[in-house]
């Protein structure tokens, strides 16, 4: 794996910053599970709203991450309204940059580079991509 430029390592520490005043903040009170549309699949604490915050409470940031909609139900059922969503993005960008994405998502994004969509079917090329 290729070394980290210092401006890498600045946003890592500076995701990791915003990751922890939120999660640090939260008092593990569980309402945020009832409306996950994940934790209502897989019934596992694991993938639960909560089970996220608590690992990145302890700094373990793992492809568990990947398992959320970003659907914002947690924090509009979270009593503190703390936006866990935000700190699952920025979650993500520290695998990104320590070079632990996934394999899908790596694929993905081969695909818009080559393709133009996600799933890499021929099609027309747009000259810049845009997200979001």
């Amino acid at each position: 794996m290729a070394r980290k430029t210092e401006q890498e390592k600045i946003e890592m520490e500076n995701a990791m910053e915003e990751i922890a005043e939120i999660v640090e903040k939260c008092v593990e009170c569980g309402l945020c599970k009832a409306l996950c549309p994940v934790f209502k699949t897989m019934l596992n604490e694991l993938v639960s709203p909560r089970g996220k915050a608590i690992a990145l409470k302890h700094k373990a940031y793992h492809e568990l991450i990947y398992k959320c909609t970003l659907c914002m139900a947690c924090k509009q059922k979270c009593p503190l309204h703390l936006d866990l969503p935000h700190a699952l993005r920025k979650a993500r960008q520290v695998l990104a940059l320590s070079g632990k994405e996934l394999k899908a998502n790596k694929d993905m994004l081969k695909n818009i580079e080559k393709y133009g969509n996600a799933i890499g079917k021929p099609g027309e090329k747009p000259e810049k991509l845009f997200c979001c």
